[in-house]
C-alpha cells in the first residue's frame, strides 16, 4: 500500500508534522484517521516509535532514514532527537508557536507545516520574516490541530536583531555538526545553549536572577550574550567567569561559590544531576578550586577534591590548632598578611597549598625555646647569646620584648646552623694542638662566644669537631690560636 498522490517530506519540519499534512490532504480529518487505515498505533506514533515511524514511511513514500531524522522520540524524562537527548522543557514535540508568515508561505490549512526549528524553548522569532513567533492557545499534535484559521499580524515591524545563536542552530539542523568548531562539534545542542543562556543570564542580571523568570525578549538577549561568549571555546568561557566573580558582592569570609556565581552554580551542583551539561561544569569547578579555599574530601560540583590548592588563615587555624585570630597575627609577623589587616581582610586571603608547606611543616616541627639549647648542643647562656646576636632565628621574629608568646624555633633552621658545624674538620689528627671548647677560649679572653663562634664560621679561625659530642659543644680550637686572630 502506497499513498498516492505522492507528497514529499520537506526537510524542515516535524514527523508529526507531515503525518498532519497527509492526513488532510488523503482524509480532510486530523491524524488518528490517517494512522488507523495504516493500522498504525497512533500513541507509538506520537511518541515516535521507531517501528510505527518506519511503517508510516513506507506507506507514504519517504525514505525512512529521512523521517526518523524528523522524529522527536518522547522518552523516559524527555526527548530523543537524532541521537540526542533533550529535557522536556527545552525541545517540545507538540506544536505550539509559529509565524504566519511562514504558513502564508506554505498554502492551505492542509500544507502548513510545523518546522523543526520552532520547536525548540529558546527560539522566539523567525529567522526568515524577522518576527517574534505566535503561541497557540494551547499545544497540539500539529498546527491543524491546534489552530483552525490564520490570521497575518497587521504592521508587524521586523526586527533588526536576529541573534547569532538563532542561525547557528537553524544551521546545526540543516547540516549537522560537520560545520561547527572542534568545541562546538563535540557538544549536544542542549548543552550549548543551556550553557549559553546561563552564561549569559549571570552576566546580563544579577546572580540571584532565574532564567525562566525572564521574558523571551530578556532570555533572547541573555542567550545571545551567552553564546557568542561560550561559542569561542574554554579559554572565552574561564574569562566570562572571571567576570562573574568579580561582580559578585560577597565578602563574607565564609562565602561559598553559591554566592560568588549565583545561579549559574546552582543549575550545575542541583538543576542538572539526570543530565550531562557539558564541559561547563568542569570549567566552573576548576575555576572554584582555582580561587576558593577547598579542602581535601569536599565535592565541589559532583568530584571529590584529592589535592589542595590554598589555604587560609581559618584552614591553616584548623590544621595547626592555632586559635584563628592568634594565627593571623602570627602570618603578620611571617609578612604573610598585610600589618594592620583587620580580621575581616585576614579571612579573605589565599595562600598557595604548595608554598605554604613549609610552614605547615615548620609549625608541625618547632622546638620550644627551653630545649634549643640541648638541641643545639650548647649551654643555656650561649644559647641566649646566639639568640639576642640573631645567630639563629625564632620562627615568627619578634620585634620587641613579649612581642611574641611560646617563642619557638623551626628545626629546619636549627638543623642549617647545626650543618656548618658539621662541616668542620675532626679534631682526631690534631694532637699536636691544644685544644679546648669554646667556653674555654672565651674564658682566657679570645673573646665572646659570638666574636669566636663567627671567626670559625667566617673561615678566619681554624676549629674542629670532637667526638662523642654534638653541635657547639663538640666545637674545639686552639686558645693560642684564638687570640692571635683577635689581635690582627
Amino acid at each position: 500500500m502506497r499513498l498516492q498522490p505522492y507528497i514529499p517530506l520537506h526537510p524542515d519540519e516535524t514527523a508529526l508534522s507531515f503525518a498532519g499534512r497527509l492526513a488532510m490532504a488523503h482524509t480532510g480529518q486530523f491524524l488518528t484517521r490517517l494512522l488507523a487505515d495504516m493500522r498504525i498505533n497512533t500513541e507509538h506514533f506520537v511518541l515516535g516509535r521507531p517501528d510505527a515511524i518506519s511503517a508510516f514511511a513506507e506507506i507514504a513514500g519517504v525514505g525512512k532514514d529521512e523521517l526518523l531524522n524528523a522524529t522527536m522520540r518522547g522518552i523516559l524524562g524527555g526527548v530523543e532527537f537524532r541521537g540526542e537527548r533533550f529535557h522536556g522543557a527545552f525541545l517540545s514535540r507538540a506544536a505550539d508557536k509559529f509565524c504566519p508568515y511562514c504558513l502564508a508561505e506554505d498554502g492551505d490549512r492542509q500544507d502548513w507545516r510545523q518546522r523543526l526549528l520552532w520547536c525548540f524553548a529558546s527560539v522566539h522569532q523567525c529567522p526568515r520574516h524577522r518576527i517574534r513567533l505566535e503561541r497557540l492557545v494551547a499545544p497540539a499534535r500539529t498546527l491543524q490541530e491546534g489552530l483552525s484559521y490564520l490570521t497575518l499580524p497587521y504592521d508587524e515591524a521586523a526586527t533588526k536583531f536576529l541573534p547569532r545563536y538563532l542561525s547557528w542552530l537553524q544551521s546545526r539542523l540543516d547540516r549537522g555538526s560537520a560545520a561547527d568548531t572542534p568545541w562546538l562539534a563535540s557538544q549536544s545542542i542542549q548543552q550549548i545553549l543551556g550553557a549559553g543562556l546561563m552564561l549569559g543570564t549571570a552576566l546580563t542580571h544579577a546572580l540571584t536572577v532565574r532564567a525562566k523568570t525572564l521574558t523571551a525578549e530578556e532570555q533572547e538577549a541573555a542567550l545571545d550574550h551567552g553564546f557568542n561568549i561560550y561559542s569561542q571555546g574554554a579559554e572565552r568561557v574561564i574569562s566570562a567567569l572571571d567576570s562573574i566573580r568579580a561582580a559578585s558582592k560577597a565578602h563574607a569570609v565564609q562565602a561559598g561559590p553559591l554566592a560568588y556565581y549565583g545561579r549559574l552554580f546552582e543549575w550545575l551542583d542541583r538543576q542538572c544531576n539526570d543530565r550531562d551539561p557539558g564541559p561547563i561544569r568542569d570549567l566552573l569547578r576548576d575555576h572554584i578550586i582555582k580561587h576558593d579555599v577547598i579542602d581535601v574530601g569536599q565535592v565541589v560540583l559532583g568530584q571529590e577534591v584529592t589535592e589542595r590548592r590554598f589555604h587560609s588563615v581559618q584552614s591553616l587555624s584548623d590544621a595547626l590548632r592555632i586559635e584563628r585570630r592568634r594565627m593571623s597575627r602570627l602570618l603578620q609577623k611571617l609578612g604573610k598578611v598585610p600589618v594592620g589587616a583587620s580580621d575581616a581582610e585576614a579571612g579573605l586571603l589565599r595562600f598557595e597549598a604548595n608554598e605554604i608547606t613549609t610552614l605547615l611543616t615548620d609549625f608541625e616541627t618547632a622546638i620550644p625555646m627551653v630545649e634549643v639549647a640541648d638541641y643545639i648542643g650548647a649551654s643555656l647562656f650561649q644559647m641566649q647569646t646566639l639568640y639576642a646576636a640573631e645567630m639563629i632565628e625564632p620562627f615568627v621574629p619578634r620585634k620587641a620584648r613579649g612581642d611574641v608568646r611560646q617563642v619557638v624555633f623551626a628545626r629546619r633552621s636549627l638543623d642549617a646552623f647545626l650543618a656548618r658545624l658539621s662541616e668542620l674538620p675532626l679534631a682526631e689528627s690534631e694532637h699536636s694542638r691544644d685544644l679546648h671548647p669554646i667556653s674555654y677560649v672565651c674564658q682566657r679572653g679570645a673573646g665572646t662566644t659570638i666574636e669566636v663562634l663567627s671567626a670559625i664560621l667566617d673561615g678566619k679561625l681554624p676549629a674542629f669537631r670532637k667526638t662523642g659530642e654534638h653541635g657547639l659543644a663538640a666545637v674545639v680550637l686552639s686558645p693560642s690560636e684564638a687570640l692571635a686572630c683577635r689581635t690582627v
